[in-house]
């Protein structure tokens, strides 16, 4: 399952800052850029709002659910509302161009979305309507962690890079483990497609915390790009590198 969160929100002026509250959650725990919080956050006052005094105009209450999904490349927010029918992108974009004196007053909400966001869409599905939101994550792919448990031990997927930019998320992953009671962890890298020395400064300290806990940490399912950094940095040699899950798991 990938990372996100879930939430449904009433008509309510105040509904709108828990949305924004939770993305920022959501944003601090999987170290998104601030860049891409920034355009999220507009994005998102301006279609609840719009749902808000719009598309719930003229009846008692109203319900949005809020779909937050993170994915190597991207984040994903899908917005779901049981207002009156009505496509945001099916309105002409303002005349940026005009002077003052010809402006209209209001009608820039849906242009700043088409902006802000990479990808947009709308459907009406199941009497609701359903808008998508999508923006790409620059410069590289940010990290995955997916976690399951198998008898008493942990197995950790890490997807993605593992560099100066996500260690903080991974460190903040590992620590939870800990902290609640884990003793044996495995960490799958099948898809991780490279890691840096600030990824091999959270293994270490993480190996050596369950050493001290009489644990242990294993790995396994690195590429070539992986091998060679921990060839090149002596990691080969002072952790527990497998081929596969099953080898990794034995004897534990």
């Amino acid at each position: 399952m990938r990372p996100g969160f879930r939430m449904t929100i009433g008509a309510d002026r105040s509904e709108i800052a828990r949305v924004h509250a939770a993305f920022a959650e959501f944003a601090d725990a999987h170290a998104l850029p601030a860049s891409v919080r920034r355009s999220m956050n507009v994005v998102l006052d301006e279609l609840l709002t719009n749902t808000r005094v719009y598309g719930f105009a003229g009846r008692e209450g109203g319900e949005v659910t809020v779909e937050a999904e993170l994915r190597t490349d991207r984040v994903s927010v899908t917005l779901t509302d049981d207002g009156r029918p009505f496509d945001p992108f099916g309105v002409a974009a303002p005349d940026t161009t005009l002077p003052v004196e010809e402006r209209q007053i209001g009608g820039f909400g849906i242009h700043l979305v088409r902006r802000l966001m990479d990808e947009v869409s709308y459907q009406r599905r199941a009497e609701r309507n359903v808008v998508v939101l999508t923006k790409l994550l620059r410069g590289g792919r940010v990290m995955e962690i997916t976690t399951r448990t198998e008898r008493d031990v942990t197995l950790v997927a890490f997807g993605g890079n593992l560099d100066s930019n996500t260690s903080p998320q991974a460190q903040q992953a590992l620590d939870g483990i800990l902290a609640g009671g884990g003793q044996k962890m495995v960490v799958d890298f099948t898809a991780l497609d490279y890691i840096s020395s600030a990824g091999l400064r959270v293994l270490l300290g993480t190996a050596k915390r369950l050493r001290g806990a009489g644990g242990a940490l294993r790995l396994f399912g690195l590429n070539e790009t992986v091998r060679e950094v921990f060839q090149i940095s002596g990691f080969s040699t002072i952790l527990a590198v497998f081929a596969t899950e099953a080898e990794a798991l034995k004897g534990l």
